[in-house]
């Protein structure tokens, strides 16, 4: 798994600024020089297994024509000083490496040519120093949408080669080592390149074509980060544009809501930048109600025993009269239909929604549901984000209180006005937050990586997009940390605007949303 964190690197490249991606990830220069301080252990590992094949050489010395053999070469040190990753656009990355030091040792063996055919044998050690590897990596995309790297170019040079004879009459060897020295140069240079660039064409592409670009968010729907264009660089750092969408499984189908623009780069001290957009939290309210998730019927067996709200005619008696005089004493079953898509607004002040759909209000009588009365509503949200990082990451929405409207659509027990009934439901928001938050309890995962944890945490709400800061740590031998970091999106300019005009409502409901809260979950 040597390549784990070249794939992370090369996964978030990117190309065109002007599509507009639901997600979008970038990597500053901080974060591309973390990941090459930790590939240098990496690129030695991968350096020391070179096989060095056997050289032979004839030599003419003054003991006559012999036929020498250098054979079991391998490299038993690697020194990196001095390594460098430049991004270049449009998609490429360089990575260099200089003043490089290799070690390494072998046998030696000769045969004289000529009679009497004296032969002798022993050790050597070979250092070579002042090595330097240029790499050219072309980031793109498979026809699938997958990330795809190409090694376009591989140079590498040594600027010295010291070879040392020990036993037998290496004193006299040493005298010819310049020669095994150039030899040397050349096996070594037939080595390094190809070793390299089979580990990025071979290894390296199989390991990013088993990253999971569909993540099931629930058994309804799942998260598309199939990448929307090849690699593009842009003021030293690295980006990826993902669809970021989330689908139905059953039909998934594209959402009609318009992307945002995005600026091309962002300053940030963290290693990374996750760009969350208003698009992508529009795409599961349009999933969700496509799935048919956004309907419920609820009923009494919903509603915690401490909390005094009843679904019977009894107890709406006094908000809905004519209900309990048509069916006195019957239970209740209210049918809670989504009708439209939940929508999602997010900007500098914070991040808010809107959900339209009717409830139907469904008595019980002689083991059948008789319909009384529909009503036509909205619901204005207020919404706080939160994110979990580590090797697993996901987003949040949670709900903080919202804000309902009704009419009357139709009724089978005669008309009546929905003022008391409008104000209890704003009331028993007190009840319906945590009830909503319940059953959205799972995030929205986030991109991750094996044997790589996002940790640290900054963010900025903007017009159309969230921003999240944070930084990459490698955790070797851990593919998955349990590691968590929890962090809330707030803003000390965040405001839940509520228009209610009836504040004790307000007041009583948001006092004991928290109590609520702990009873539901």
């Amino acid at each position: 798994m040597r390549w784990i964190l070249i794939s992370f690197l090369l996964h978030t490249g990117l190309s065109d600024p002007n599509s507009n991606p639901g997600f979008r990830f970038q990597v500053t220069q901080k974060g591309i020089n973390y990941l090459r301080d930790v590939l240098v252990p990496v690129v030695t590992d991968a350096i020391k297994t070179a096989k060095i094949p056997t050289i032979n050489q004839r030599v003419d010395t003054p003991i006559g024509h012999i036929t020498f053999e250098l054979s079991s070469v391998r490299i038993t040190n690697v020194d990196i000083s001095h390594t460098s990753v430049k991004l270049d656009a449009p998609s490429n990355a360089v990575a260099a490496i200089s003043n490089a030091f290799i070690a390494l040792n072998g046998h030696w063996h000769y045969r004289e040519d000529s009679w009497p055919h004296i032969s002798d044998s022993g050790s050597v050690d070979i250092s070579a120093s002042q090595i330097s590897i240029n790499l050219n990596l072309v980031i793109g995309t498979t026809d699938k949408g997958e990330p795809h790297v190409t090694a376009k170019s591989c140079s590498f040079g040594i600027g010295h080669v010291d070879v040392t004879f020990h036993g037998g009459a290496s004193w006299l060897y040493n005298l010819f080592s310049s020669s095994i020295a150039d030899s040397l140069k050349d096996a070594i240079k037939d080595q390094v390149c190809p070793l390299v660039t089979d580990e990025v064409d071979n290894d390296l592409n199989d390991i990013l074509n088993t990253l999971d670009l569909h993540t099931d968010i629930d058994d309804n729907c799942y998260i598309d980060y199939t990448l929307v264009q090849p690699p593009f660089v842009i003021k030293d750092a690295l980006f990826v544009n993902g669809k970021g969408e989330i689908f139905d499984k059953t039909n998934p189908s594209e959402c009609p809501s318009p992307k945002q623009d995005m600026p091309e780069t962002v300053d940030s001290d963290r290693m990374v930048t996750l760009w969350i957009t208003e698009y992508m939290l529009n795409t599961a309210g349009y999933a969700y109600q496509r799935a048919g998730f956004l309907q419920y019927n609820l009923t009494n067996a919903d509603i915690p025993d401490k909390i005094p709200i009843k679904m019977t005619t009894t107890f709406f008696k006094y908000f809905v009269p004519i209900l309990y005089k048509t069916y006195p004493d019957k239970d209740l079953t209210l049918w809670i239909n989504v009708t439209k898509p939940v929508t999602f607004d997010v900007n500098k002040a914070g991040v808010s929604g809107r959900a339209e759909g009717t409830i139907t209000w469904l008595v019980h009588v002689n083991d059948t549901l008789v319909p009384a009365f529909t009503l036509d509503a909205q619901l204005d949200l207020c919404v706080n984000l939160s994110v979990h990082l580590g090797s697993k990451s996901e987003v949040y929405l949670d709900l903080i209180t919202v804000e309902p409207y009704v009419q009357l659509k139709s009724s089978n027990i005669g008309n009546f006005p929905v003022n008391s009934l409008e104000t209890f439901l704003k009331f028993s928001r007190a009840l319906i937050v945590p009830f909503v938050n319940a059953l959205v309890k799972n995030g929205i995962p986030l991109p991750s990586f094996d044997y790589v944890s996002f940790t640290g945490f900054d963010f900025n709400l903007e017009d159309g997009y969230i921003q999240i800061h944070t930084d990459i740590k490698y955790v070797p031998g851990t593919r998955v940390s349990t590691d968590r970091e929890h962090y809330p999106l707030f803003s000390d300019d965040f405001e839940c605007k509520i228009k209610d005009k009836n504040d004790w409502a307000n007041a009583v409901a948001d006092n004991i949303i928290d109590f609520f809260s702990n009873e539901i979950n």
